[in-house]
């Protein structure tokens, strides 16, 4: 059976939609995540979480949350060629984004990947940063990401990163 292709409302946080979710995508980190510490890192201004909701369904089909970042000033920030720099690299974190198994195949991760990413362009223009970073749980997840323009590290594999001046180029803003 071929998965068809479900188009989602992507929302702010709810905790009351979050309580009620079944939400279970396959790796019990982010699963926790969600269900246990979600609201905790909303509440004290640490993330924001997304949730990806079909219409009418008042499920939690997937979520991505996001958080401010820097990267440090070594042999990562070189990579990215900050070279003699004195400060660190202003960036943002796609913290998670996790699809529930059951919603899987039906594009819902490439919908909260293209939210995330114009909800960041749109931030650029209020506060400055020059990269949007990820850290991939799996090689999947570091598949999933190059196919939309993400680079590894070279020393770290699963950490990738898009340069906010490519992600504005490609969404024209």
């Amino acid at each position: 059976m071929t998965a068809q292709f479900v188009q989602v409302e992507i929302r702010p946080f709810d905790r009351t939609l979050v309580r009620k979710a079944t939400f279970k995508c396959g790796k019990p980190e982010l699963d926790e995540w969600l269900h246990s510490y979600a609201g905790q890192q909303e509440r004290s201004n640490n993330t924001r979480t997304f949730l990806a909701v079909p219409p009418g369904s008042g499920v939690v089909a997937g979520y991505y949350a996001t958080t401010t970042y820097r990267i440090e000033l070594d042999d990562e920030s070189v990579e990215f060629g900050a070279g003699r720099r004195r400060y660190p690299i202003p960036a943002v974190l796609l913290a998670r984004l996790a699809v529930d198994q059951r919603w899987g195949g039906c594009g819902i991760g490439r919908q909260l990947l293209v939210d995330a990413l114009h909800r960041m362009a749109e931030a650029s223009r209020a506060v400055g940063f020059e990269v949007v970073v990820v850290d991939a749980i799996d090689d999947a997840a570091v598949t999933f990401y190059t196919r939309y323009g993400f680079v590894p590290f070279d020393r770290h594999p699963r950490k990738l990163f898009l340069p906010t001046k490519h992600l504005l180029a490609t969404l024209e803003c």
